[in-house]
C-alpha cells in the first residue's frame, strides 16, 4: 500500500476494507452519513475513486486537503480533463430534466384520467406515486 492511500484513508470517515486494495467510506465531498465512496488502489499504483452520489474526484481530493496528482504514484503529473467533468455533469443535469419532465407528464395523465371520471388501475397509481417520488427528489 502507498504512502498517498494511507494519508487518503486517515482522512477519511467510517473506512471499511472491502478486499485487496479496495476500501469504502463517507465521501467527503457531501454530506454522506452511509459509505457512498468507493477506493481502489489498482497494481500501478494509481487510486480510483467513485462516490455513487456524483461527486468528482476533484471534489473529494479537494474536501481532504489533496489534489488529484496525489492520486498517482509519486504524485506523477497527469493530463486533466475539466471538459470530461462538464460533460458528466451536463448529461447529469439533461437526465434530471428528463425525470422531471417524464413525471409531471405521469402526473397530468392521472389528472386527465381523473377528470374524465376514469378509474386508476395499481398499477398507473403506483407510476403516479414513483413519479411524485421523482419529482420530491429532483425538485
Amino acid at each position: 500500500m502507498t504512502n498517498n492511500i494511507n494519508a487518503l484513508l486517515e482522512k477519511l470517515q467510517k473506512v471499511s476494507a472491502k478486499g485487496k486494495g479496495q476500501w469504502t467510506a463517507c465521501c467527503p465531498a457531501h454530506e454522506d452519513r452511509s459509505p457512498s465512496l468507493a477506493i481502489r488502489e489498482v497494481p500501478d499504483g494509481r487510486i480510483l475513486l467513485k462516490c455513487f452520489a456524483g461527486c468528482a474526484a476533484a471534489d473529494v481530493m479537494h474536501s481532504v486537503g489533496m489534489t488529484l496528482s496525489d492520486l498517482f504514484p509519486d504524485g506523477e503529473k497527469h493530463e486533466f480533463k475539466p471538459f470530461a467533468f462538464a460533460q458528466v455533469e451536463r448529461r447529469r443535469e439533461e437526465k434530471a430534466k428528463e425525470d422531471i419532465r417524464e413525471a409531471e407528464l405521469v402526473i397530468a395523465m392521472g389528472d386527465a384520467m381523473r377528470e374524465r371520471g376514469e378509474k386508476l388501475s395499481q398499477a398507473d397509481l403506483d407510476r403516479e406515486m414513483q413519479a411524485y417520488k421523482t419529482l420530491k427528489g429532483l425538485l
